[in-house]
């Protein structure tokens, strides 16, 4: 019977572990990207967002700069967003997201160039 608390513990600290790590907080300028089991599932956020320990994902900010790989794939951080406009841009064209609508990421042509990184810190500008 001296188990059963033991094990009650153990339950409850996995649980709320698990809890813990499902819990994605995406800022009000930045949609999360979810991917299950490698396929792209949605575009979710600002606010509180679940996930599983199936999902991967990519975090998308107002004034990030991708490149149009394909005729509905934009590359951000070297992972492929599936973008309705990108028909309209030519492959390789840099781009950089203006706001989010209801299917995803808005964006437009950017004369910045993608990665482009600070000599000093490393980080992207």
């Amino acid at each position: 019977m001296s188990d059963l608390p033991i094990f009650a513990v153990v339950l409850l600290l996995v649980v709320a572990l698990v809890a813990y790590n499902s819990i994605i907080i995406a800022a009000e300028n930045e949609r999360v990207a979810l991917f299950l089991l490698g396929r792209f599932e949605a575009f979710k956020g600002p606010g509180l967002i679940f996930k599983t320990n199936l999902h991967k994902i990519a975090r998308l900010a107002i004034g990030d700069v991708g490149v149009v790989t394909s005729a509905e794939y934009i590359t951000f951080d070297g992972i492929d967003i599936p973008v309705g406009m990108a028909d309209s841009f030519r492959v390789g064209d840099s781009v950089r997201i203006d706001s989010f609508g209801d299917a995803g990421p808005i964006v437009s042509r950017s004369n910045i160039r993608a990665q482009h990184l600070c000599p000093k810190c490393g980080h992207k500008f």
